[in-house]
């Protein structure tokens, strides 16, 4: 009894299914689902039985032509396989995130924008190739370091310049200026925010080495300003001689535009930065730590637009600079994918790099043979931190580790390694890397399984690409090639290629009465001397002015010229025309055309798109007849609603 119960419950599943494939080409089912995405999305109309059954045709001829380019195998040819395989990675990007760990840096850094910074820093140097034991002698001074300064046995700027590798804490102590996000290295950045205002940080690795930043001010964010500037150079070094006169010249603009002279005019006469010059002064607007101190301060400092500053100078000249506009911060939703795109440029990006593997290794269950790693290292490691390592070893084929149930074995990591060895290579970090990128590589294979959307858009731009190829073969290159067929083609329609009645006439657009009477003249020379240009009468009444005749000569159609239109069709001149400016039109028939059929050559585009709409009918009829085609229509017109 549970065995028939059973066997009646499959059939009935099994019925539902099938009635839920609205069409069938051959042996291939396209469901109800498949054809809702493609339909849904371009359509947003009124949907009636017409339409439907419009619609289906369409989509029916869509996917024979598929179906034709997969039987033809046009899907295995490498050029098809290669401009998928772009399209494909630009699919999966957005698939290839963490996105609950990226929303969180854009978060920060737009609430880290909320306010500006001052810091200074000390730097310990550190090579790229440096060991661990250097790594842990450059993190212990700079922890000694830090403990004499807490301890009061040296301040921090004498440190600076006393122990710092940034050679600038010279001149300034290892201040910073004020910054905000993206300004500094993630790190120093991050090290900044964290700290309270007066306090120094533990010490901090980049890739320049170990930092100790002691922040001095932490305000609210002054924004972005636009500014002009007028300056006047020195140089680094510049004697007082040149840095007096330099002074003078910016204290007589200033008088100048206290009197009432225009900041744009002044910039373009005698700014030496001739690049904003050219611009009344212009600069490209900025925020803090985009520009020296000294000019930010000043920058930063003017209130209300068209406020002009008093005379200062930096380490580049003397400036004046002219406040243009001001900028607060814009709110989060309008900063959202600016902030995305400077993740993407930033340190930060390797940061969300490792958050998607971390996710990655929670999500799928990796399982690594330890006596496979050690064996393979005790065999490779000395060698591979010089980058000689020959890949030699016997046990390549045993399992290094696994991913769900695929298996990876020694000699794939040996190959890995030997493409990428070199001098200072670290083996447990070349493990890890590949172990990363194999994951990678196993969540692109699953990907569409995890999103369907993403399997639906894939396959919508693989049957693009069949389509269009397979179009281009068989109607539209073939059209325009196919010279004799387009011949026979257009001698069989011919009748569909004539020219209207036309009119064989020169307008003669003339500037006042006149100027007809001189073009009249002139055609009536033109009948006695054959070799009387209109280019001659052309010249001589536009000597003066350009816009005292204008000519078009050209065969017209009905409607294709107002003033052809009015006058009555025959040969030699027609009844003037005098418009409401008192210019005058004056027209000459050379002949009445009477309807005859165009050369190929006149009518070539129209010809080629029609033989093209031909050669696709016909290719449409070849195809329902070599492929089964059913619709189901019940489960098509259920869209109705």
């Amino acid at each position: 009894m549970k065995k028939t119960t059973l066997f009646i419950l499959l059939i009935f599943i099994s019925r539902i299914i099938i009635a839920q494939n609205i069409l069938s080409i051959n042996d291939n089912n396209i469901s109800l689902e498949e054809f809702k995405n493609v339909f849904y999305k371009n359509n947003n109309t009124e949907i009636t039985k017409e339409y439907l059954d419009e619609y289906i045709d369409l989509f029916i001829n869509f996917k024979l032509k598929v179906k034709e380019a997969e039987s033809l195998q046009m899907d295995t040819i490498p050029a098809f396989i290669s401009e998928l395989d772009g399209y494909r990675k630009q699919l999966i990007k957005p698939y290839l995130k963490n996105q609950e760990f990226d929303d969180k840096l854009i978060l920060e850094a737009y609430e880290r924008m909320q306010y500006d910074i001052r810091a200074s820093h000390i730097l310990i140097k550190l090579n790229e190739k440096a060991t661990q034991k250097e790594k842990e002698n450059a993190y212990n001074k700079a922890l000694k370091i830090r403990e004499d300064i807490l301890s009061k046995k040296i301040s921090f700027s004498a440190a600076a310049k006393k122990y710092s590798d940034d050679k600038s804490a010279i001149l300034n102590n290892g201040d910073l200026g004020y910054f905000t996000t993206f300004r500094m290295v993630y790190e120093v950045e991050s090290a900044a925010y964290n700290t309270v205002v007066g306090n120094i940080s533990t010490p901090v690795l980049t890739k320049y080495g170990y930092h100790l930043v002691k922040v001095t001010d932490k305000r609210s964010s002054v924004g972005q300003v636009k500014v002009a500037h007028i300056m006047f150079k020195t140089g680094e070094g510049a004697n007082e001689n040149k840095i007096k006169i330099a002074k003078q010249k910016i204290d007589e603009i200033s008088i100048k535009l206290k009197s009432g002279e225009d900041f744009s005019d002044l910039a373009e006469k005698f700014s030496q930065d001739r690049s904003s010059a050219v611009k009344g002064g212009l600069l490209p607007m900025f925020s803090v730590g985009k520009m020296v101190p000294a000019f930010e301060k000043e920058a930063f400092s003017l209130k209300n637009i068209g406020d002009i500053s008093k005379p200062f100078q930096t380490d580049f000249g003397w400036h004046i600079i002219k406040l243009v506009e001001r900028k607060e911060i814009d709110s989060f939703e309008q900063m959202k994918n600016d902030i995305k795109q400077k993740i993407i440029r930033d340190s930060r990006s390797q940061l969300s790099e490792k958050a998607l593997y971390q996710k990655l290794k929670k999500e799928y269950k990796v399982k690594n043979i330890v006596s496979s790693f050690v064996d393979l290292r005790k065999s490779a490691v000395k060698k591979v931190s010089i980058g000689n390592w020959s890949g030699n070893y016997t046990k390549g084929s045993n399992i290094l580790f696994t991913i769900n149930s695929k298996k990876y074995i020694v000699n794939e990591f040996i190959d890995y390694i030997l493409l990428n060895q070199k001098s200072g290579s670290d083996f447990d970090i070349m493990y890890q890397d590949f172990v990363n990128s194999c994951l990678l590589e196993y969540e692109k294979s699953m990907l569409h399984i995890k999103y369907p959307e993403y399997k639906t858009l894939l396959n919508e731009y693989r049957e693009g690409i069949l389509l269009f190829d397979l179009t281009n073969k068989k109607v539209w290159k073939k059209a325009i090639e196919d010279t004799i067929g387009l011949q026979l083609f257009y001698e069989n329609n011919i009748d569909s290629y004539l020219w209207d009645d036309r009119i064989d006439a020169t307008i003669y657009t003339c500037k006042n009465l006149n100027t007809a009477r001189n073009v009249k003249h002139h055609i009536f020379r033109k009948n006695f001397i054959k070799d009387l240009k209109d280019d001659v009468i052309l010249k001589k009444l536009n000597n003066d002015d350009p816009l005292t005749l204008q000519i078009m000569s050209k065969k017209f159609i009905e409607g294709e010229n107002q003033y052809i239109d009015k006058i009555i069709r025959k040969k030699g001149l027609a009844k003037d025309i005098v418009l409401d400016d008192k210019s005058v039109i004056v027209i000459n028939v050379h002949d009445i055309i009477p309807s005859a059929p165009k050369k190929l050559s006149e009518t070539r585009g129209k010809v080629i798109s029609d033989y093209q709409n031909k050669l696709e009918k016909e290719w449409i009829l070849e195809l329902k007849s070599k492929y089964k085609v059913v619709v189901n229509k019940d489960v098509l017109y259920s869209l109705i609603k």
